[in-house]
Order: C-alpha cells, then structure tokens, then sequence
C-alpha cells in the first residue's frame, strides 16, 4: 500500500501478489475500485495516519496466523546448569551439535541463555575453569507457544538473537532457533516437504533423464572446480526453466558467488575454449566449438556457449532476513531478473546438487503457464523485457499475468522505449523473429501497441500471420531442395514481411533508427526497391528461358527471392524461383578464366561477360559438353577482337 497526499486529498495505490488478500475489496471501502491483485482509491479530509490504522484493522480481520511457536518450536530442550563449567558445556554443545542453550539455576528456572561465542570467549580469555553464570546473557526475552510467526520475526530482527526460549507460566517447553523461524518466512530456500517444490532428488533425476549424459558430467565436473575454490554455484534462468518444461536448451547459465570472471577463465582453461570477458557487469562467457555428443547444433554460429555471472552481495542490517549470505546475493541476483519463470535456480555443489531454490513461485506460475514479472518497476528498469515477455508468452502458449499486462502497457504509455537504446530493443525485435511462429508474437505486440516504437506507420493486419507461415514454409522447402544452399537470416525475411507495407523512406528511417549491419540493410532495401519489380517479370504468362530467370533472381540475396515466394499468389512466379533455386542456381561451367587467357585475352571485365554468356547458353540447354562450352567462348571471343 503506497500513499501520496495532495492537499486535502490522499490517494491510495494497493498491490497483491496473496490470492487471500482482495485489494479490490479494501479498496471498496475507501470508494476505489480495481480488480483483486491491483487497485486504488481517493480520500478527502482525513490523515495517512486515520487511512493506515484502517487498512492495518482491515488486514487484521483478514489475515490470521496460522504457523505459532508451539507448530516449530523443538522439545524437549536440553539444558545446562548455571554452575557448570566453561570448558564442560562446550564439549556437552559439540556433542550435541548446538550452538547455545538455556540455563537453568539450582531450582531449574530458566536463568539465562549461553552461546559457543560466549563460551569461546571465555576460553580465550584463559577462563574455561569459570562458571558459564558469569558468561550467560540475561535477563532473558521469552515467547510462550502461542506467540505467532511474525512475532517470533520481529523479535529475532530487533534482539538479534539466534534462539527463543518457549515459555508455559515458568516451565520451559521448548526453543525456537532463527533458523526453525527462517524456514517457514523463507520456506523456498529449503527443499519442501509438503512437495508442492521439487525436492533436491526430484531436480537431480529429471536433469539425469532430460540432459545428455556428457552434459550432466560436464555440469558435475564444472561444480567440481567450485567445490575445490569453496564457491557456491547454481543453474539459473531459462536453462533451469526448460528443464521444467521439458524444452531442450543446451545453454548454461551460472552464477557463482564469487568472482565469475577468474572462474570462467578455469573453466575456458578446462574445457580448451575461449573466454569472453564483460568486465562491466562482472560476468564472463566461455565458448567452444558445438560437441557432436550434444546432437545437431541450436545455434547458427555452431558454438556452445556457458555464461557465467556474479551473484551480487547485499547487507542486511536484520539478522533473520536470510539464512545465509551466500543465499541472501543468489536471492539478489535473481530478483533483478525479468519474470518469475525465469529466475529459479539449482545448486550443483556436490553437497546439494539438485536443491531447487525458487524465491518468487516461479514453479506454480510455470504450472499455471503465466508470464509474471518479479517486480513493478521491471518495465521501466528494462523496457525491452516487453519484448521479452511477449516471445515467452507465445513461445510456450502462455498468458502474461493481468497486473503484468497492465505494467506493461502503463509502460508503453509513458513511452519507455525513447528511454532504452535502440540497438537493444532491435535485439530483442531480432529475437522474436527468429520464433517458430514470429507472427503470433508480431500481433500480440500490435495488441500491446509497441509497433509504434518501431515505426509509427507500422500497421499489421491479421492476415500478415499467414505470410509468416508461407515464410515458415518456403524455408523449409528451400532446406530440403535447393541445390547450393546458403547460411540463411529468416528473421530478416520476417522483418521483410513485418515492414512491407512501409514506403523505402520509411523503411530506411528504421534501418538507420536500429542500426541494423550493412549486409542486412542491403538486403532489406533491395527487397523493398527491386520486390515487386522481379515479382511482375517472374509472373509474366509469356515463356522464360532459364537464363532470363536465372539473369532476374541471381543478383539478389536468396532470402530476398524466398520472401517474393512466400508472398505472392502467383503459382508461375513460385514455380519460376523453385526451379531457380533446384536447377539453374547449381550449375557450374567447366571451362574456368585460364582457358580465355589461353586464347590470348588480357585479364579485365571482358572475362565475367564471356563466361557469363557460356553460363546463360548452358542454362538453357544449348551447352552440354566442355568442348561445346570451349567452342561457344572461343566464338565469342572471336567475335569480340
């Protein structure tokens, strides 16, 4: 609950993430309105304070506690007696592993409370013959059983003590430790025995069946290089989500919590692999060449990459915060990531390998299939997370939460993308291009209304979804039949379809806006002078000899002549550059520039126009033999003195 007062006037903006807690509802009260995770209200002629206390009773009446002392607390409790000694007691704790003890007087009342520092203390100090009386903290703070969670909370936060003795009358019952507290505040640390969270065993198994088994022993033999530096190491993000979701993604992504640039540079060494340092963030990638062992590669550059990145420490003045530091800068860091689906991790320590951390419900949004941001201000810390959001929600057929969906486009309102670098958000754009089906995330950016931010003519209508598919198809024609295939860029035949019905100024305003490379805007603004000008010559009705369509398609880029497939309703036109790609693209000539040298012909431009007239004859059948092509290029030539 956030308020801000003006005036006379205070208004009131309420958030929930607890499906018990309708803020619709409060703010019903106060004559707001809203749905049940977000909503707001106005008020006149009364104080913060009057509005505060009211919610605060309103919550009351809501919330009841339903974890107590009595539900957590251990029993029975072992003691010692104020007049034992130092020395005595420590072996006593040791072997009892604790770490402190209530103690007890000559009547067994609870007197005190001692520690193993209070006790090491001592022994330093040449004193472990004293009485542990003189080094007992007292006098005690005490709850009884049915002191509530929170309060258990607060008062470990404001007495910073690790234990609680749990108190009926005078009779001590039983103890509560700030981790007994901690485990039920931050219950997502720890493996769950309800099972709603996949238990360390459980994660361990399914990485054993979804992964390879090279990469599992790759990943076991990366946490051993932690393990041998004392360094905490986790999976996070997509990779740990795939798995999941049973999606293949060979990618690692670690954080280490310690410095992940040395650590990238042991595994770059380990696995012969080059190092890619981003000294800037603190993070490093290592890459190698694609293993065969991991199957056909998932990337077009063909190389295996493990990002590797520190996980940011942060202090907190509260001791029951977080258990450990070590958890408290992973929590950190994966906070400052984008959604929730995307911001689980798992420990490969030897120790815990396959403990399963999800701090923010990441595993329930996954099984309910939403998109969730972690936090409210996720849009405007990183615009292009719109982006993101949207290639997740329609690579996986999910549904981006409505308080999301709302931050999203309040967002787009307030224009953040002016904000964000245009390079950036062109990556992102690239990235939902290259989408099995870019079109459904296309319009679903229309929907949101972020094509504006591209271009503001940018229009798209449903139909365009088709033109996609036809895209989709004619790849995959193209893969399977063309006789000399080239590396293709389909995002950029996307990105063709996605602009086409902008004029080449406008097109060009976005290329120089997004600054995409030379060779993509070559072949995009070829696309968009030369596209309809081939598409009239390949429809004509009148016959074309191979060499005139081989002489119209061949000075363009193949992803120009398969996007004028996709597209048009001319089954001549499409039938013309199938052939073009599966016969007249794939025949060479057997004569070569020496045999024109030999026939007493200086080396110039005459060479590219006499062998490309032997290729135009060979191409249309006039030319089968090398002696027929030897004989056709002395004639031109001949025919050239």
């Amino acid at each position: 609950f956030v308020m801000f007062k003006t005036g006379d006037r205070v208004k009131i903006m309420a958030r929930s993430r607890k499906n018990f807690i309708d803020v619709n509802k409060l703010m019903a009260h106060f004559d707001g309105a809203g749905h049940a995770s977000a909503a707001s209200a106005r008020v006149e002629n009364r104080s913060p304070g009057e509005i505060k206390a009211e919610i605060l009773r309103m919550l009351e009446e809501i919330i009841r506690p339903d974890v107590y002392a009595k539900d957590i607390m251990f029993s029975p409790v072992k003691t010692v007696s104020q007049e034992e000694k130092v020395r005595d007691i420590i072996r006593k704790l040791k072997r009892y592993g604790y770490r402190g003890a209530p103690v007890l007087n000559g009547s067994d009342q609870l007197v005190g409370m001692v520690t193993m520092g209070d006790l090491k203390k001592a022994i330093k100090r040449g004193m472990g013959h004293s009485r542990v009386k003189g080094y007992m903290h007292a006098p005690l703070v005490t709850v009884t059983p049915d002191t509530p969670l929170h309060e258990l909370r607060r008062i470990l936060i404001e007495e910073g003590k690790g234990r609680l003795p749990v108190v009926r009358g005078n009779e001590l019952v039983g103890i509560v430790t700030r981790t007994d507290v901690l485990k039920k505040v931050h219950s997502s640390l720890f493996p769950a025995q309800s099972g709603q969270v996949p238990d360390a065993f459980g994660v361990a198994s399914k990485m054993g069946s979804m992964l390879p088994k090279k990469l599992t022993r790759l990943i076991r033999s990366i946490s051993a290089e932690a393990d041998a530096r004392g360094i905490s190491i986790f999976l996070v993000g997509g990779f740990v989500r795939d798995i999941f979701l049973g999606e293949k993604n060979y990618d690692l992504d670690i954080v280490v919590e310690g410095d992940a640039i040395k650590f990238g540079k042991v595994i770059a060494d380990k696995l012969r692999g080059s190092l890619v340092v981003h000294k800037k963030f603190g993070t490093s990638t290592v890459v190698t060449d694609w293993p065969e062992w991991l199957g056909p590669s998932l990337h077009p550059d063909n190389k295996f990459k493990i990002d590797i990145a520190t996980a940011r420490k942060e202090t907190y003045a509260a001791p029951a915060a977080l258990p450990t530091v070590k958890f408290s800068s992973l929590k950190v860091d994966l906070y400052r990531r984008d959604f929730t689906i995307n911001a689980m991790a798992v420990r490969i320590n030897k120790k815990d390998f396959g403990l399963f951390l999800d701090f923010f419900d990441g595993i329930k949004d996954l099984e309910k299939g939403v998109i969730r941001v972690l936090h409210d201000n996720s849009f405007i810390d990183d615009p292009t997370r719109i982006f993101r959001g949207v290639r997740f929600e329609q690579r996986f057929g999910f549904e981006i939460e409505k308080h999301t969906e709302y931050l999203i486009k309040h967002a787009v309102k307030q224009e953040m993308f002016r904000r964000t670098e245009n390079q950036r958000i062109r990556d992102e754009l690239i990235l939902i291009l290259k989408e099995k089906d870019p079109g459904k995330a296309v319009l679903r950016m229309r929907e949101l209304h972020e094509l504006r931010f591209i271009h503001p003519e940018l229009v798209l209508k449903r139909s365009t979804r088709k033109v996609f598919a036809d895209v989709k198809k004619a790849v995959q024609w193209y893969e399977g039949n063309a006789a000399r295939k080239r590396k293709l860029d389909v995002w950029l035949i996307n990105l063709m379809v996605m602009l086409n019905k902008l004029t080449p100024k406008q097109v060009d305003e976005v290329l120089e806006k997004f600054v995409f490379t030379r060779s993509e805007s070559l072949r995009i603004r070829s696309y968009k002078r030369d596209g309809d000008r081939i598409l009239r010559k390949l429809s004509s009705r009148k016959k074309m000899k191979p060499s005139a369509v081989y002489s119209v398609l061949e000075p363009f880029a193949h992803e120009v002549s398969l996007c004028i497939m996709a597209k048009t309703e001319s089954a001549i036109a499409r039938r013309r550059i199938k052939r073009f790609f599966t016969d007249y693209n794939g025949i060479k000539l057997s004569i070569r520039g020496d045999d024109i040298e030999k026939e007493g012909i200086v080396p110039g431009p005459r060479y590219k126009e006499v062998l490309q007239k032997v290729l135009y004859g060979k191409l249309d059948g006039k030319l089968t033999t090398k002696k027929e092509e030897l004989d056709y290029m002395r004639k031109l030539v001949k025919g050239n003195r």
